[in-house]
């Protein structure tokens, strides 16, 4: 995708945006070639001193928020949020025993780090599905064991608009969590597809506070 940012480089350059590319190149002087260095790097890590932040409430990355508190925009979370995320699904109660099912947008925080970052915090299987699909929500669930599903908005009102069909309790879901679950379709959820427990919760991307109804 170099293309597309190559007409935009002078103005990159005077704003101070460093460009990196994955490949080998050519490119213009300004870019750099991660591909080259990365051959070139050792395998032994860097003395810690190197590696680990001074202050754990500096920026570690920035990321895409649809824009609770304005327009959408890159809000920034520092290495200590990020680091919290890795508590998350222990939160609600799962542990490494669990296969969950990922398929929000992984630009997002819930995605990426609540749901990548949070996995690895328990040691959880992920499964990724690039596209969530509710018609095939339930098959992908039984072929990877799913025990639990992350949503978010209206992603279980999906489901529960599908047309009815044999098997659609034949799964071994047992926790959703997310945000953005209607009361109406919370019983709905509950009524058709089983006792499974869900945790409703909601954070900011660019917020200090979150909350979680465990009742």
């Amino acid at each position: 995708l170099f293309a597309s940012v190559e007409p935009i480089l002078p103005s990159l350059r005077e704003d101070g945006i460093v460009v990196w590319v994955l490949g080998s190149g050519p490119y213009p002087p300004g870019v750099v070639a991660l591909e080259e260095l990365l051959d070139a790097a050792s395998e032994e890590l860097e003395p810690e001193d190197v590696w680990q932040p001074k202050d754990m409430n500096d920026t570690c990355l920035y990321i895409f928020t649809s824009g609770t508190t304005g327009l959408p925009k890159a809000a920034r979370v520092s290495h200590l949020k990020s680091i919290m995320c890795l508590s998350f699904y222990e939160l609600v109660g799962a542990s490494n025993r669990d296969v969950v099912y990922l398929a929000l947008p992984l630009y997002h925080m819930a995605g990426s780090l609540l749901g990548i970052v949070g996995c690895i915090g328990i040691g959880a299987t992920c499964v990724l599905k690039e596209k969530f699909s509710a018609g095939q929500f339930w098959a992908d669930c039984r072929a990877e064991g799913v025990t639990v599903f992350q949503y978010i908005g209206e992603l279980c009102r999906y489901l529960v608009n599908q047309p009815q069909h044999p098997g659609e309790r034949d799964h071994s879901l047992r926790l959703a969590v997310g945000s953005g679950l209607r009361p109406d379709v919370w019983q709905s959820f509950l009524r058709r597809f089983g006792a499974i427990r869900i945790v409703e919760t909601y954070g900011m991307t660019e917020g200090n506070v979150t909350l979680f109804n465990y009742t």
